[in-house]
Order: C-alpha cells, then structure tokens, then sequence
C-alpha cells in the first residue's frame, strides 16, 4: 500500500515509545525531495471536533481508513509511488484525565503496552509548547522505518479539559528540514475550541 508507511508510524507517534508492524513497498528507500510550496486550505471541524487547520492545498486528505488511522489525514503528493510525508489530526478521550501531563503520561503508556519493541523510536526533543493558544506537551522523533529513516512531530493539547487532540507531522528525514516551515505554519493556524 503507498501509504502504508507514513500510516502506521503515524499511529505510533505516542512519546518515546516504539511502534508498527507495517514495512514500506519495496524499493522505498529512494530519496525524496520537498514538495512544492502550495497554498494553504482550512479544513475547519471546530463545530464538530473542536478544531481547524490550515494544510497544503495539493495535499490529499483522507478522514479515518485504512490508509488514515486518524480522525483526517493530509498526505503530500506521492514521489515514485511513496507518500513522502503526512499530517494527521487524532483525538483522544482521556475523560479521566484532570491535566494535560497526565494525559500525556497516559497515552506513553499506552503505546508502551500497545507497540513496545518495534522499530526505534529516538526522541530528538520534547517540552511544553503551545497550540492554538493552549497549553501543549511535544515531541519531535527520529525512526527507523524499514528503509525509510524519517522525522515526526506530535503535540497534544486538551480541549474542554476532559479530551485530547495530537497533531502528528511526519516526513522522510531527508526532506524533514524543508517541510518543517510548512508543519510550523500549520501549528501556527490550529484552533482549539471547547
């Protein structure tokens, strides 16, 4: 599946953890490059889900499937068959959750459980952080993913104090750096309501 790698590492961008069971096509190793800058589109759930978001106009999106295993997903222009990189937007009902550390702490637990031993995860930083305004927790990664090295980034905030939203970017390594003001330009347009 083309988009099987960025999919499952997607699913795993939990905090220090490890994560996936899903390998890249074959011949995914390649080098990819940056994708052209595009104008940003919104895509705005704030009625339903609390949130909007600014992405790449030419990125596809795709709300929860097979190749989505989050609430949406923005995924780059494929380069020889392979998505190159991927935003997604999960939430999360941490109901029992009083603050966003424990929320934080809750879900590295459960990736621990849930994808403990796959491949290695490398935290590269993580911290306090804002986004949309509200406070946030997170993390940027290195991974070894089959024979695509990449970068992702997760940032979790609560919304109404009760539930979660991760706004997970991912990319190969080798285009991370040139797409980071992109990724940088979405967490900039993320709202969070209540």
């Amino acid at each position: 599946m083309k988009r099987s790698w960025v999919a499952a590492v997607g699913l795993v961008l939990l905090a220090a953890c490890s994560s996936g069971t899903r390998e890249p096509s074959p011949g995914s190793g390649a080098a990819f490059e940056v994708p052209p800058t595009s104008p940003l589109a919104t895509y705005d759930r704030s009625r339903v889900d609390g949130y909007s978001l600014d992405y790449p106009s030419d990125w596809t999106k795709e709300k929860l499937s097979a190749n989505c295993p989050a609430q949406v997903c923005f995924f780059a222009p494929e380069q020889d068959g392979q998505v190159p990189a991927v935003i997604a937007v999960h939430g999360q009902g941490w109901r029992a959750r009083k603050d966003l550390q424990a929320a934080w702490d809750t879900q590295r637990q459960f990736a621990v459980a849930a994808f403990g031993g796959q491949p290695r995860m490398v935290p590269r930083t993580q911290g306090d952080t804002t986004l949309g305004g509200t406070e946030a927790k997170t993390a940027t990664y290195t991974l070894d993913w089959g024979l695509i090295p990449a970068t992702a980034r997760q940032t979790m905030v609560l919304r109404d104090g009760k539930s979660g939203l991760v706004l997970r970017e991912m990319a190969a390594t080798d285009i991370w750096d040139g797409l980071n003001p992109v990724f940088e330009q979405v967490e900039a347009s993320f709202t969070v309501g209540t």
